[in-house]
């Protein structure tokens, strides 16, 4: 199995609407996998709005030490005017609120070592339950961020096709890169207005990683965020669909690790993040 984290470093590209497109058309290309999408944007919380809207347990719950990973699992809610459920190999993992430390000192690096035993244990037994898990970040950079990056087999990027979008990633991912050694699985130029040549954004990205694909500015998107629906979802064949479908395709062509880097990477990380704080008191 993989595991593809989504990062989007300016808010507003399109993040969340390319890694719900992915976690749908990933469940519908073969319907004996199953696919696991984590709502990691407790800012935004998209993919738990408009696909796990009925829940009880969520991700900060889990992070806070109230409730048991297991509990916050949920089949994607989504379903036809029948009240047959559309994608029953899609599972989630609602965001909620900020996630709040469950000790009363309130030590970043604390909280980080308590998190990495938390998440450990819960990515360790979800690698053995789905073929891939897809995690939606949020935009800006937090100690949660680096715990959710740190679970990825595969960063995959998205960004606008222009200087500030781009140069915002590529400064992100040269950070990731340092921080927690990541392979990017490429680039997704997202929200591209119909008449701009392409060439040369796919150029200035490709400094980022392989450019998997390009999603068009559709209005389709927007009416399903207004329905509060995703657009594969509302709107399967619509130009921005069937560009993240295509995107999915090439996902699925990538080589699935021996075994995870997880709990090496994110210690590396947490020892880092430690000798920052140590050099800022000197």
């Amino acid at each position: 199995m993989t595991i593809f984290v989504v990062i989007g470093t300016k808010g507003g590209v399109g993040k969340s609407t390319v890694t719900m497109g992915l976690a749908i058309w990933l469940s519908q290309f073969d319907p004996k996998k199953h696919v696991l999408l984590i709502d990691g944007d407790l800012h935004v919380r998209s993919a738990e709005l408009k696909m796990f809207p009925r829940h009880d347990v969520t991700l900060a719950d889990v992070f806070s030490g109230k409730k048991p990973w297991q509990e916050a699992v949920y089949t994607c809610q989504l379903a036809d005017k029948g009240g047959n459920i559309l994608y029953p190999n899609l599972a989630g993992v609602p965001a909620g609120g900020r996630f709040l430390s469950p000790m009363k000192s309130e030590s970043a690096l604390a909280y980080l070592e308590y998190s990495r035993r938390v998440f450990n244990k819960m990515i360790t037994v979800l690698r053995e339950r789905y073929d891939t898990i897809i995690v939606d970040t949020p935009a800006s950079v937090t100690y949660e961020h680096l715990i959710l990056t740190a679970i990825a087999d595969k960063i995959l990027y998205v960004c606008e096709a222009n200087d500030d979008s781009i140069n915002a990633t590529l400064a992100t991912a040269r950070g990731l890169e340092m921080f927690m050694n990541i392979e990017p699985a490429g680039v997704v130029l997202s929200k591209v207005p119909y008449n701009l040549d392409t060439r040369k954004w796919n150029t200035k990205a490709g400094k980022i990683a392989r450019v998997l694909g390009v999603v068009p500015s559709d209005e389709l998107v927007d009416d399903a965020f207004r329905d509060n629906l995703p657009v594969a979802a509302a709107y399967p064949n619509s130009p921005a669909s069937m560009a993240i479908k295509n995107i999915a395709k090439k996902l699925t062509r990538f080589k699935t690790p021996a075994e995870s880097e997880f709990p090496r990477r994110l210690e590396m990380a947490v020892k880092r993040v430690a000798e920052k704080v140590e050099g800022k008191k000197q």
